[in-house]
């Protein structure tokens, strides 16, 4: 197992809003070096927008450096397998058949205005299946018949045949919500949608700067710029002193990620734990589901 060697890390704390927040439940992203001891310097902004454009920045500056990045985002980047067959997505690798499918519906303005709800819902007719779920209750939302509020079958729709937690969020313990709920409390999906678009369009602008991990294999692919997603629930980030707590989990989790060194990282990359799974589950898994940072 080769060294995982970086030089800077950001971690991404994403938002579900839907109108410009800041503080509590917005977007937060830590930024510092990864290779050695150094000042983490976290920074907030109120739309999702406005957190890609400092992010692309911050990448622009680290490849005219030569530097290497890695960079967290506390999002799923896949949902179980057979996401992409039910939902009737063309093309492959079937993770990329679900971004740019995402891509291509979700907007979402400067204002964090965007409709991920009408999204899921068209996508649960077209397929004849209630795949997602969640949906806010009252007013302009009733409208959206093929989102079921909570996880039950939708008149019309076949039941749901997929899993709720993919295999890695099976393993990362207690907390681990299902991507497929998009609203109520502590819900992960509405991010997951909105975050998705976003990470297509910066794979296709990065080219073959940028490899999205574990798709692009287990183990550090090399390129100027890793994506990963990973939890914070998994990240010791107690002796952070902030008053936000996401403020608190973005920069724990960088120095946490620090902490293990290289090797530490390498392990991280190629954890033997997504490496223990029979072959086909295993292919699953970079096919289409993905697998969570710090489940080693």
């Amino acid at each position: 197992m080769s060294d995982a060697r970086f030089d800077r890390a950001l971690l991404v704390d994403w938002s579900g809003a839907a109108t410009p927040t800041t503080g509590a439940d917005s977007c937060w992203v830590a930024s510092g070096r990864i290779d050695r001891p150094g000042p983490v310097r976290v920074a907030n902004y109120a739309t999702r927008r406005a957190t890609m454009a400092a992010l692309r920045r911050s990448l622009d500056a680290a490849r005219r450096n030569e530097e290497r990045t890695l960079v967290a985002f506390d999002v799923s980047f896949g949902f179980s397998s057979g996401c992409a067959d039910t939902l009737g997505l063309p093309g492959r690798p079937r993770w990329r058949a679900l971004w740019r499918a995402l891509a291509e519906r979700i907007e979402d303005d400067e204002h964090n205005r965007n409709n991920r709800f009408a999204v899921a819902d068209a996508m649960n007719a077209a397929c004849g299946t209630r795949v997602f779920w969640g949906r806010p209750v009252g007013g302009r939302w009733e409208d959206l018949v093929h989102l079921p509020h909570r996880e039950v079958d939708a008149p019309g729709l076949a039941p749901m045949p997929l899993a709720r937690l993919r295999a890695c969020e099976e393993l990362a313990g207690p907390g681990v919500l299902s991507s497929w709920m998009l609203s109520g409390r502590g819900s992960v999906g509405g991010q997951v949608l909105t975050c998705l678009p976003y990470l297509e369009r910066l794979v296709e602008e990065l080219a073959d700067d940028v490899a999205v991990w574990p798709f692009d294999g287990p183990g550090d692919p090399g390129t100027a710029v890793v994506l990963a997603e990973t939890w914070f629930g998994l990240w010791d980030w107690s002796a952070e002193r902030h008053r936000v707590r996401d403020a608190k989990q973005v920069a724990g989790a960088l120095k946490a990620i620090r902490a293990l060194g290289p090797d530490g990282r390498a392990t991280l990359l190629d954890p033997p734990r997504l490496a223990a799974l029979s072959p086909g589950r295993r292919a699953e898994v970079l096919d289409e589901e993905g697998w969570t940072l710090g489940v080693a």
